[in-house]
C-alpha cells in the first residue's frame, strides 16, 4: 500500500510520472482560467503598488541628489542637504534589499519590519549593505520560521468557534470538541 501512495504522489494529473517537479509558477498561472487570473491580479495588486511606490521613492531621491551634486560647495547648506539625501537613499536601498530577501522561501522571516529594526540595531549588514541572516536569526530566532495558521477561525484564538448547531452539540456531548 505505501508503494501505491508513492507512485500516486509522483504522477501528475495526466498520469505522467515525475513531471510535476519541473512546474514553475508562471506555468501554473498560464493554466488558470480568466477568472482565476483576475482574482490573482486583484490579490497581488497591493503588493505590486507597494513595490512600485518604493522604487519611485528611490528614483526620486537619486534624481534629487543628481540635481544637487553640481551645485554643492564645501561646507554649504546644499552640501549638508546632499549628504542627508545620500543617507536617505542608502537607508531606502538597504531596507528594500532587506525586505526583498526576507520574504524569500529560504529565509522564512515572519515579520520583516521587526527583523529589519533588529538588524539595524545590531548592525547585521556586510560592507555592501546585504543582511547577515545568521546574525539576525541568532539575535531574534522568534522572527523566523514557517507561519502556521491557527486551526480555528473566530476571534483570533485557538478555541473552536461557539456554534449552537446540532453537530457541535453532539460532538461536545461525546467528548470531542
Amino acid at each position: 500500500m505505501p508503494e501505491e501512495t508513492k507512485d500516486q504522489n509522483t504522477q501528475n494529473q495526466d498520469g505522467q510520472p515525475g513531471e510535476d517537479e519541473n512546474v514553475t509558477f508562471e506555468s501554473l498561472l498560464e493554466k488558470l482560467d480568466p477568472k482565476g487570473k483576475e482574482l490573482y491580479e486583484q490579490h497581488t495588486a497591493g503588493l505590486l503598488n507597494t513595490v512600485k511606490a518604493t522604487r519611485d521613492e528611490r528614483d526620486q531621491l537619486k534624481n534629487q541628489i543628481k540635481d544637487l551634486l553640481p551645485k554643492a560647495e564645501k561646507g554649504s547648506e546644499l552640501e549638508k542637504t546632499l549628504t542627508e539625501f545620500t543617507a536617505k537613499l542608502e537607508v531606502a536601498e538597504k531596507r528594500a534589499t532587506f525586505i526583498e530577501e526576507a520574504v524569500k522561501p529560504g529565509i522564512d522571516c515572519r515579520n520583516p519590519k521587526i527583523a529589519y529594526m533588529t538588524a539595524v540595531s545590531i548592525d547585521a549588514f556586510d560592507k555592501r549593505g546585504n543582511p547577515q541572516w545568521d546574525l539576525i536569526k541568532k539575535e531574534a530566532p522568534e522572527l523566523f520560521g514557517k507561519i502556521v495558521p491557527k486551526s480555528y477561525s473566530g476571534e483570533g484564538t485557538d478555541d473552536p468557534p461557539n456554534t449552537l448547531d446540532i453537530n457541535a452539540q453532539i460532538r461536545r456531548a461525546s467528548g470531542r470538541r
